[in-house]
C-alpha cells in the first residue's frame, strides 16, 4: 500500500498517516484486511483523519498506541457490531486516551471535541466507556508496542 521505506514511527507527511489511519481503523473493527467500509464512508473517514492529525500535530507513537487500543477493544468484544460512523468516534477517543497516557502536555477534552465536532459531554463519556472496556489497563510493555507497530507496519 506504501513504500516499504515508510516508517510508520517515524512518518511526519500526515496525508500518508490519515490514509493508513482510514483504512486500519475500519479493518481492525471489522476484524478483517477486507474493506469493511463503502469507499464513500472511507473518503470520509480519511477526510477526518487528515483533519484531526493535522489540527493535533499528534505524534506517530500516540497514533501507534491509539491504533492498539482500537485492537484492544475488538478484541475484548469480538461480536460488538459498530454503527455508521463509528469510526470517528472509536478513533477519536483512543487518541484521547493515547494522547494522555503518552504526552505531558495533553489536550482537553474540550480542544478534542472543538477538532472533531464530538460534543464534550459525549466524549467525556466515551473516553470512560473506553477505559473500563480496557479494564483502566492502558499502559502497554514497550516490547509489545514496538511488536505492534511492527505489525502496523507490515499493513502500510
Amino acid at each position: 500500500m506504501y513504500p516499504a521505506s515508510v516508517s510508520l514511527l517515524s512518518c511526519t507527511n500526515t496525508t500518508q498517516l490519515a490514509d493508513f489511519c482510514s483504512f486500519i481503523v475500519p479493518n481492525i473493527w471489522a476484524g478483517s484486511l477486507k474493506s469493511p467500509i463503502l469507499p464513500k464512508r472511507q473518503g470520509a473517514f480519511k477526510f477526518f483523519c487528515q483533519k484531526i492529525i493535522k489540527a493535533t500535530q499528534i505524534s506517530c507513537a500516540c497514533i501507534v498506541l491509539a491504533l492498539y487500543y482500537v485492537y484492544r477493544l475488538r478484541s475484548a468484544y469480538p461480536c460488538v457490531q459498530g454503527s455508521i460512523g463509528s469510526e470517528v468516534r472509536l478513533f477519536t477517543t483512543a487518541l484521547v486516551l493515547a494522547n494522555k497516557y503518552l504526552d505531558d502536555n495533553t489536550f482537553t477534552n474540550k480542544t478534542w471535541s472543538d477538532v472533531s465536532n464530538i460534543p464534550v459531554h459525549e466524549l467525556n463519556i466515551m473516553e470512560v466507556e473506553f477505559l473500563a472496556a480496557l479494564n483502566y489497563r492502558i499502559h502497554v510493555h514497550h516490547l509489545q508496542f514496538f511488536s505492534w507497530a511492527e505489525q502496523c507496519q507490515q499493513w502500510m
